[in-house]
């Protein structure tokens, strides 16, 4: 990275608070891209570690490989706002160190209801110590849209337009006519419940021990299905992956296909569309698969943030 930065202090930047993931790009920067876990056990100055209102705590990968317990935005909803703060300073402590940072974000949020609460836990001036050195870090929400919303900012789109975003804790279901969005509709049927049930009838596989869940998310994220060295769960994920989409996903699939029977676009995005072999079955069902589907929407909220912040220089809080 060269030092085009050294002088700039303040930073258009996109965050994406996610239930399996969570997403922070600062514009200059290199995506950041964790799981969503938080831990509170002793560890060393790693990215992701933060030190903060007399707690220290780490957050993404790191959390995962202490092998120790940890918290994750999937197991309560409210976590995606309670824990905003943490993930996204945990975020920034991923990034190369800088004295100071003035965020002006763009957040999306599934419950957009919950706006004024994520803002007043993200607002404000804050001195943590990221990876091991001290910051002053000041985060101005300059807008929270709904979940997905990024992904079509800068997108020429349709007329007519229905998009699925297979996320970790749900599955949504949108449609836009001439941009105006129609239907928004959430199910609780994210890649978790695929990777649960991975981990239950994995057994015979695992010593009879059911599966580690964020293990077994690892491997499909880096596009295989080698759980470990020595285990392969190919043929428990084919099974699972069939399972999951007749039970769960394939009434709203069907939702999908008669709007594009009634002359709808229809798009994919979200990390479950890079699931090993569901992509292949979706394009094959007429989905238009958005370059990059894990970052389309983290991508977006920076593009809408560097909009608003060259419109309104001096901004503060926008509704």
């Amino acid at each position: 990275m060269s030092n085009i930065h050294t002088l700039q202090k303040i930073f258009p930047a996109g965050f994406d608070n996610g239930y399996g993931s969570l997403k922070l790009l600062v514009e200059g920067f290199e995506v950041v891209r964790v799981p969503s876990y938080i831990t509170n056990a002793e560890m060393e100055d790693v990215p992701g570690r933060v030190v903060f209102n007399g707690s220290a705590y780490t957050v993404g990968e790191s959390a995962y490989r202490t092998g120790n317990y940890f918290d994750r935005n999937t197991d309560n909803n409210e976590n995606k706002v309670n824990n905003a703060l943490l993930t996204l300073l945990g975020a920034l402590a991923h990034l190369p160190h800088r004295k100071a940072w003035h965020l002006k974000l763009v957040v999306s949020l599934h419950d957009v209801g919950l706006a004024d609460e994520l803002q007043k836990v993200l607002n404000g001036e804050y001195q943590p110590i990221l990876a091991g050195k001290q910051s002053d870090v000041k985060v101005e929400v300059l807008k929270v849209v709904l979940e997905g919303m990024g992904a079509l900012f800068g997108h020429p789109l349709p007329k007519k337009l229905t998009i699925l975003d297979f996320g970790n804790g749900t599955t949504l279901y949108s449609r836009y006519n001439r941009g105006q969005r129609e239907v928004h509709t959430a199910y609780p049927i994210g890649v978790e419940v695929l990777i649960d049930d991975i981990s239950q009838k994995m057994k015979h596989l695992n010593g009879g021990k059911i599966g580690d869940p964020s293990k077994i998310r690892f491997c499909l994220e880096m596009g295989h299905t080698r759980y470990s060295r020595d285990i392969d769960i190919k043929d428990v994920y084919s099974a699972s992956l069939k399972d999951w989409y007749e039970k769960y996903l394939k009434k709203v699939v069907n939702l999908t296909l008669d709007a594009k029977h009634q002359g709808d676009e229809i798009w994919a995005i979200g990390g479950g569309c890079l699931l090993p072999g569901f992509k292949k079955l979706l394009e094959k069902n007429g989905f238009k698969i958005l370059d990059n589907p894990v970052e389309a929407n983290v991508s977006g909220l920076l593009e809408m943030a560097k909009a608003i912040s060259s419109k309104n220089p001096a901004s503060t809080s926008i509704k």
